[in-house]
Formats: C-alpha cells, sequence, structure tokens
C-alpha cells in the first residue's frame, strides 16, 4: 500500500509540473504568509483574495538576486533521506561517542534535541533550477512555488518511506528496475518525437507540392431538411422528407435562395425551432463524413448535389468556391502531418524490431492482445482517475467536428 501511494504521488507530481510547462500558466493561488500553514492533501482550503497578473509579476523576484548556491527551500523535519533520494548517512555527535550510562543518556537528550531542532533538508536555487528543467521545462517564473510546493510533499513522503524501511525491501529494487524501463521507453519517445518535429522548409514544399488535394478548401452552402419524430397523436400522414428534399433541390438548381427554401422546407414540416444559416462556411479534407467529402470535392464551382443523407437528416450542398490553400497558409499543417507521419512509421519500426515466443504451457493458448499503446508510454492502470489531481482532458480535435447525430426523415 505504501509502495502504491509513493508511486500514485510521483505520478501526480510529474503531471501536473508538466501541465505548468505546457499551459504556461498556474491556477491563481495567493502567496503564503508565515502565519499561513501548509495546504494538507484532501481538505479543503479557503479561497483568498488573488492579486492580478501585473502585481503577481511584481512579486516575483528576480532569481538573478538569489545566488545559486543559496537554500530557497527548507523543509523543517526531512532529514533521513537526500534530495537526490539517497538514505542520509546517520549523524554521530561527540556525545554519542563518550561511554558510560549517564554520557549515553546525555548523548541522546543531547541527539533527540538536536533532530527537534537541527534535522532540516535544504535545496539550493541551482538544485531546485535543475529540477524545473527536468519536470517543467519553459514553465513561467510564478510557477517555481507551485513546483517547489508539490517537491516538498514528494520529499516528505519519500522521507517517510526510509523511515519505514521501504528501500530495504525486496521489492524495492525490481520497481526501480522497472521504473528505469519505462524512463528510458519514454526518453527514447520524447527524442524520437523532437527529431520527427525537425521538418525543414524544402521538405514541407516537396510534401505539399506531392500531396496538393490535402490542401484544397471549399465554400459551402448547405440546406437541411431535419428529421421529424413521428407523432403518435396526430392522425395525418408524416411529411414525407425525401420528396420535400428532391422539390428544394430542384429550386436551388434554378438559382432559388437558399435561406428562403430552408424556411419553407421547415414550415412544411411544421417546424417552429429556427433554421440554421445555410452559409456552411470553408471545409478541408477530413472535417466531413468520407461519403459526402469524396464527392464534394470531386465537384467543380456552383455545382450541387444530390440530396445526401446526414447524421442530422438530409442535406443538400452547393459548391460556392473551391480552391487551393497557399503554401504559407497551410505550413504548419504540413509541418505536422510529416512528424505524425514519421512517429507513425517509428512506432512501427520498434514495435516490428523484436519477436518474442511465449510458453503456452505456461501463459495459456493465445487470445486477442490488448493495445499496448505508444512505446514507453505509462500503462493504462497507472491513469488516474478523471477529476484527480494528475488528471488532464484531452483536447478535442476540432477539425473533424461533424453536426449532431440524428435519424434522417423518413
Amino acid at each position: 500500500m505504501n509502495c502504491l501511494k509513493f508511486r500514485f504521488l510521483t505520478f501526480v507530481f510529474l503531471s501536473s509540473a508538466t501541465a505548468v510547462a505546457q499551459t504556461g500558466t498556474t491556477p491563481p493561488a495567493a502567496s503564503p504568509t508565515p502565519s499561513q500553514s501548509a495546504p494538507i492533501p484532501g481538505k479543503t482550503v479557503s479561497p483568498a483574495v488573488t492579486p492580478g497578473a501585473g502585481e503577481q509579476a511584481a512579486q516575483q523576484p528576480p532569481p538573478s538576486l538569489v545566488p545559486e548556491t543559496a537554500a530557497v527551500i527548507t523543509i523543517n523535519g526531512v532529514c533521513e533521506i537526500s534530495p537526490s533520494g539517497a538514505p542520509k548517512a546517520p549523524t554521530h555527535t561527540a556525545a554519542g561517542a563518550k561511554t558510560g550510562a549517564a554520557s549515553a543518556h546525555a548523548a541522546s537528550a543531547a541527539s533527540s534535541s538536536s533532530s527537534s531542532s537541527d534535522c532540516k533538508t535544504q535545496i539550493t536555487r541551482a538544485e531546485f533550477e535543475k529540477l524545473m528543467k527536468t519536470v517543467a521545462p519553459g514553465a513561467p517564473a510564478q510557477a517555481r512555488r507551485q513546483v517547489a510546493s508539490r517537491y516538498v510533499q514528494f520529499l516528505t513522503a519519500a522521507n517517510e518511506g526510509v523511515k519505514l524501511g521501504v528501500d530495504k525491501e525486496p521489492e524495492f529494487n525490481e520497481q526501480l528496475a522497472l521504473m528505469r524501463l519505462q524512463l528510458l521507453g519514454n526518453d527514447a519517445v520524447r527524442k524520437l518525437q523532437a527529431q520527427a518535429a525537425n521538418v525543414n522548409e524544402s521538405e514541407m514544399k516537396a510534401y505539399y507540392d506531392q500531396n496538393p488535394s490535402a490542401f484544397e478548401e471549399v465554400t459551402l452552402t448547405r440546406v437541411l431538411i431535419p428529421r421529424v419524430p413521428p407523432d403518435p397523436k396526430s392522425t395525418d400522414p408524416a411529411p414525407d422528407g425525401k420528396a420535400i428534399a428532391d422539390n428544394a433541390r430542384q429550386q436551388l438548381m434554378i438559382g432559388g435562395d437558399p435561406e428562403k427554401i430552408e424556411k419553407g422546407i421547415y414550415d412544411q414540416l411544421k417546424n417552429t425551432t429556427t433554421p440554421p444559416s445555410t452559409k456552411f462556411g470553408a471545409r478541408r479534407h477530413g472535417s466531413m463524413p468520407a461519403p459526402q467529402e469524396q464527392k464534394i470535392f470531386a465537384m467543380k464551382d456552383g455545382e450541387i448535389t444530390e440530396v445526401m443523407t446526414d447524421p442530422s437528416g438530409l442535406v443538400i450542398y452547393r459548391v460556392d468556391e473551391k480552391k487551393q490553400l497557399a503554401f504559407e497558409d497551410v505550413k504548419e499543417d504540413v509541418k505536422q502531418r510529416i512528424a505524425r507521419q514519421r512517429m507513425a512509421d517509428v512506432n512501427e519500426k520498434i514495435t516490428n524490431a523484436s519477436k518474442a515466443d511465449f510458453n503456452d504451457a505456461y501463459f495459456g493458448p493465445e487470445t486477442a492482445s490488448p493495445k499496448m499503446g505508444t512505446p514507453g508510454a505509462p500503462p493504462t492502470g497507472s491513469r488516474p482517475p478523471a477529476g484527480s489531481p494528475g488528471a488532464a482532458p484531452t483536447p478535442a480535435d476540432t477539425s473533424h467536428s461533424q453536426p449532431s447525430s440524428s435519424a434522417p426523415p423518413k
């Protein structure tokens, strides 16, 4: 149980510190005063008045004013472990070397007094900045206190581990070995990602020239025929959505106003909601359902699609403009595509670099293997639950958004 808590705290510390580096900001928090106690995990803390961004910047001392050898963190009560994680050697006092019961008693008293007043661990500016480069490179100066607070919690838990003899248990070295393997894999992936992202101008231009269709854009007008749920109380026949859509397409073909056509559709269907704008905007490859996209990008300016089935109902599109985006406008997209392809190639190479044979007499017959994810990534079971300090939301990919799902009209 202690090992699990220790591992979870490690994950939370590193995840939170990394999140600070990625966002470049820290949650608003008032700087603690000497009268305030350190935050206790799991305990609700009353909100405090937070100074504005300008005030925070003004209150943040320039690092150059603090010598590299000066202590920037002093942790009283942590004396069993060094910042590197190695247990500290026991301190022998002169009084402890004396013989005799009286001297031993005096030495014990002196040691107890010393441990209560002198038991501390100090972190210099150089040591802390080295830590920042490891767990939160590029983090802003105002993130230092947050990382430092978590580091104190981290060292305090490790100090307790040494007291309990966790580092002397047989499983400890096994865990260290596994953590070393994971770190090697993680750092290998990180290095490969950095290499993959190193794309020069000529490589981007060559990719752009070789994949022109990937950078096409169409501006569309869309007329929507929404789904009409059946009314169980009505004795009238349900409106024929397909017939209404075919009629709307004919009107669009002869130059009818899309907004008026769509408004007429809603009136026919007795739909009292406000019709969406028919100006569907610019779309690129990958932003629409594949069957629709394939047909739309094969069309020319002014052409109108047949009636299409869509998750939101029935739709008709008109291609208002189709163009090739300029290289300068899509350079970042080109770079990301090349980097993703390189990483996919590297992952495939790593995956296929070895082949394992398993003893069926021991493991049993082969079954469908679970996906292991990116080499070097933390195992799925180590991810903290949603809402925990180590959890991070996954950003949505808005470039591939699709209309809301609903059945087409009958």
